[in-house]
């Protein structure tokens, strides 16, 4: 009998073995401890009642309640390690759900100012309008909704629907969360709104909480432009793309090249509230976070200068019939890029033609080359050559020159002056290929500038050891070379500025929320091209060229001006160049002697029955002139060369008007006897330009002394 009782136990031992190693090997752990539970019952439950004949009544009684008791112990354990342990990660997210809120913080873009701090890129605060329509089946706040829909409604505040109530009652009936009323509108409208609904009167309940307005105002940040129309080709743009999530990033333009720095930051905070949402917990953490907004970022950009520019080009663009037109203005001694003028007919066009697309520059081309050979001592300004009669062959080639009175023996001055294609020719015999193209390299035509503008184009270069016999001849006058305007004004300031050629720059600096400058971009010298003395020889020829060659246009009585024409034929490819289509360009530099500003104007395809009317001389020299015109007006000390202003100061005293009697700003004062630095003197608080014809004192004006200057843009004085 002994030996099969403990045959039993040593099965039964084996059975409760088998199981766990069982229910452990399936990693079923909670299986394994409530099984472990209810065998420590059982025995336990067997001990309790095997001498259950034996006991008392009130022990027996006890024992029972025992059992029970410690059977719901079980229970109540097992259920509270199911909780805390088992499905720990269930009911932690149902108390977050309850007492965690998150807030969603969001910065401002960085704002972009011009030199002056003239805002040019910056936000503006607009609000979507949003409400809960399912809330409309509390009965406590049913009617207080709808007081404030229509009181919103026949406000004209925001436009809503006539319908507007009955919408969000059917709504409500499908238990509809969201419903968008308003959107885009600005910090006054929401003023005006929660003005509105705080003024509307509410019925008072006994026992019932003061009424609080169910409309939600969702905030979000609108980038807005100054002036668009004149700066959205260089600022850019920021819009939403398929990759982005509905954020706004920039697309072109400066937008886009410093958008790492511009960009907004985020960050949620999750905080532990109280079920009132009124109260923290103490278990939430305060952190410090650093700004959240994005930089500032100044440019080299004068908005004033930027303005003439634009005005100017703009008006000859539209004059004129061109298909585009491109401005630029530029500090030649740092590379800082003052102002940017871009036109097309194309109203979808995004690129900025000034960096990423590149033309045949013409004849404002040669200043480069007459600079290299001059650098080189193969030629000086006195050189003579013989353009014969305007013709000359070349490789089976023959080459013309624009003007039928460029003939005959001419030195490397009027070659500039004149513009002699020939000319370039002669002077381009005197160097290698491989001479000709390093002075290309030298002076980076060969790369791109390095400018910070997104996607500026590289140049397509050929090495000369793959020239054509032609190639070096045709370059030599602008043809058959295409770079970027960004290239040629950047290698013509090197020409004008003593020889060094500079990395132009669009950003001056950027700065942090707090106005710390975090960046600054400082001028950039890329090398030496030419020498001091040949840049100062240039600037003499060039100077010549507005003076008494086909620069005339751009002349300013009575201060020194220097610059280049160009007139390229636009090329068809493979077809050859179009006849009668051209590059209008003119490229000036101002004061001469010391230069302060490069300043270039292109037009393409300008629209003129007589062909003559299309050449750069005529074309975009006098816009050049106009813009220098209006910046001598724009500056206090008009930075003119006064010598060079031929006053006879005797005669000028006698004839003197009384400036002090003068009221220019009704009725237009009478300049007679006065000289150009009086008349300036009278007009320069006006937005008034004056054109100035001939020297010395004025003997004509117009309009007429005494006339209205309502609407009056321009004075003409006639000297003599």
């Amino acid at each position: 009998m002994r030996k099969k009782f403990k045959i039993g136990r040593l099965l039964s031992l084996l059975i409760v073995l088998s199981i766990t190693g069982y229910l452990i090997y399936i990693k079923s752990f909670f299986v394994l401890i409530t099984f472990w539970f209810l065998l420590i019952y059982i025995l336990f439950s067997y001990a309790v009642v095997k001498n259950w004949k034996k006991k008392e009544l009130f022990d027996k009684r006890s024992s029972i309640m025992l059992l029970i008791i410690l059977f719901f112990l079980i229970i109540y354990g097992l259920r509270l390690f199911t909780i805390q342990f088992l499905l720990k990660s269930k009911y932690v997210g149902l108390m977050n759900k309850q007492l965690i809120s998150v807030n969603k913080e969001v910065g401002q873009r960085g704002a972009i100012y011009d030199s002056n701090g003239k805002k040019l890129a910056f936000n503006k605060r607009l609000y979507t309008v949003s409400i809960n329509p399912s809330l409309l089946n509390d009965e406590k706040i049913h009617d207080d909704i709808l007081k404030d829909i229509t009181a919103i409604k026949e406000s004209g505040i925001i436009p809503l629907s006539e319908n507007i109530e009955e919408e969000l009652l059917e709504m409500a009936k499908e238990n509809v969360k969201y419903k968008r009323i308003a959107r885009n509108i600005d910090d006054e409208q929401k003023k005006e709104i929660v003005d509105l609904i705080a003024n509307i009167e509410r019925e008072k309940v006994k026992g019932r909480a003061k009424y609080k307005s169910v409309l939600v105002f969702e905030r979000s940040i609108d980038r807005k432009y100054y002036k668009s129309e004149e700066y959205d080709k260089l600022v850019g743009m920021v819009k939403e793309t398929e990759d982005t999530n509905d954020e706004k990033i920039g697309i072109s333009g400066l937008e886009k090249q410093y958008q790492n720095y511009l960009v907004e930051r985020k960050r949620d905070i999750t905080k532990l509230y109280g079920l009132n949402k009124k109260n923290t917990l103490a278990l939430s953490k305060e952190t410090l976070f650093s700004d959240l907004n994005g930089k500032n970022i100044y440019l080299t950009i004068d908005a004033d200068l930027n303005f003439i520019l634009n005005d100017e080009i703009k008006a000859q663009f539209k004059n004129i019939n061109a298909y585009e037109a491109y401005g630029l203005i530029m500090d030649p001694n740092s590379g800082k890029i003052l102002a940017v003028a871009t036109f097309s007919k194309d109203k979808d066009l995004l690129r900025n033609n000034i960096f990423q697309s590149q033309y045949e520059p013409g004849s404002i081309f040669k200043p480069l080359i007459v600079a290299a050979a001059m650098n080189e001592g193969f030629i000086t300004a006195n050189t003579q050559f013989n353009v014969g009669d305007g013709r000359i062959v070349r490789f089976k080639k023959t080459i013309r020159e624009s003007s039928r009175s460029t003939r005959g023996v001419i030195t490397t001055r009027e070659v500039i002056m004149k513009s002699s294609n020939v000319g370039m020719v002669l002077i381009s015999d005197y160097f290698t290929n491989a001479l000709f193209e390093q002075y290309l390299k030298d002076f980076g035509l060969y790369d791109k500038t390095g400018v910070d503008f997104p996607n500026e184009l590289k140049p397509y270069t050929l090495p000369y050891q793959e020239w054509d016999g032609l190639k070096k001849n045709n370059m030599a006058f602008g043809q058959g070379i295409a770079i970027t305007p960004i290239q040629m004004i950047t290698a013509f300031s090197a020409v004008v500025n003593g020889g060094t050629l500079y990395k132009p720059y669009l950003v001056e600096k950027i700065t942090d929320g707090e106005g710390i400058v975090i960046r600054r971009n400082t001028p950039t010298v890329v090398r030496k091209v030419i020498s001091e003395s040949v840049s100062e020889s240039m600037r003499s020829i060039l100077t010549d060229t507005v003076d008494k060659g086909t620069g005339k246009r751009a002349r300013i009585e009575g201060y020194a001006v220097g610059g280049k024409t160009g007139t390229a034929q636009l090329s068809g490819g493979k077809t050859g160049y179009i006849r009668n289509e051209y590059l209008s360009s003119f490229i000036g530099f101002f004061p001469a002697d010391k230069p302060k500003y490069v300043i270039m104007a292109m037009f393409m395809r300008p629209q003129f029955e007589i062909q003559s009317n299309r050449f750069g001389g005529v074309v975009a020299a006098p816009v050049v002139g106009n813009v220098i015109r209006r910046i001598i007006k724009e500056e206090e000390g008009f930075a003119k060369d006064i010598e060079k202003i031929n006053v006879n100061s005797e005669t000028a005293g006698a004839h003197k008007s009384s400036l002090e009697a003068v009221n220019y700003e009704d009725v237009m004062p009478d300049l007679e006897g006065m000289s150009p630095q009086e008349v300036l003197s009278v007009f320069k608080e006006t937005d008034i330009d004056i054109e100035v014809v001939g020297t010395g004192l004025v003997v004509e004006q117009k309009p007429a002394a005494g006339d209205s200057l309502k609407d009056v843009k321009k004075v003409k004085i006639i000297l003599k």
